[in-house]
């Protein structure tokens, strides 16, 4: 059951292998009550566990089945849905996020612990949630505050998932190539540009890859004047 997705090996490196002390130390400058904190990742893990075992159980005859567009709109399989609902229910999505917008503030380590175990589970699920969280860290670390206390909550809640438009038909893994520009008008910003292959395209929030019109062709070819609208 669950402990084959919080396994022992993960149990033992988060005993063993980190210097939790140091960690928190670094990150908030106390370190008195790390083993309290430690025990609340791992019971964050072993319930993840636990709804993978039934995530799995779930999806494993319907791991052929694919998102269909129906009346413009995404519609993902049933058991997809099922699973993030689980794990919407129980408050584990967006782990890293702050708490000052609902999350819990995992660390990467713990997190990426969590998307290991959801994508034994389903690795289609998986890209969602994970996607999730990159969007909500990335508008975090980046967006305004406007922008932050409008979309991070919702993050938290599992009522928003993201994705990033990043690929373009003549651009892929090479950024420079990226032809999609943006421009401000007034309050507004005007996209321009096509983006191809989005995973978890029917997400809510998008983050598109876009080039600075007003550096557009200066900056072709290279990675600078590039930014990310949401």
């Amino acid at each position: 059951m669950a402990k084959e997705f919080f396994n022992r090996d993960i149990e033992f490196f988060l005993d063993h292998r980190v210097d939790w002390p140091r960690y928190f130390t670094l990150a908030r400058g106390v370190d008195a009550t790390w083993r309290d904190e430690v025990e609340a990742y791992k019971m964050a893990l072993r319930t993840t566990g636990e709804i993978c075992e039934s995530i799995e159980a779930g999806a494993r005859d319907h791991w052929h089945e694919h998102a269909v567009l129906k009346d413009g709109e995404v519609v993902v399989p049933p058991h997809i849905t099922a699973g993030y609902e689980q794990l919407r229910a129980a408050g584990l999505v967006s782990l890293p996020l702050s708490p000052a917008y609902g999350g819990f503030g995992l660390p990467s380590l713990i997190s990426n612990a969590y998307l290991e175990m959801v994508a034994r589970a389903d690795s289609s699920l998986m890209t969602i949630v994970g996607l999730q969280a990159g969007v909500a860290h990335d508008i975090e670390a980046y967006g305004t505050d406007e922008l932050k206390q409008r979309y991070l909550p919702g993050f938290a809640s599992g009522q928003y998932q993201g994705c990033m438009d990043l690929t373009e038909p003549g651009a892929g893994s090479d950024l420079g190539g990226i032809s999609t520009r943006a421009r401000r008008a007034g309050d507004r910003y005007i996209v321009d540009g096509e983006k191809i292959f989005i995973t978890n395209g029917g997400a809510d929030v998008h983050l598109v890859l876009a080039r600075d019109a007003a550096t557009y062709d200066q900056s072709r070819g290279t990675t600078n004047g590039l930014t990310l609208i949401l």
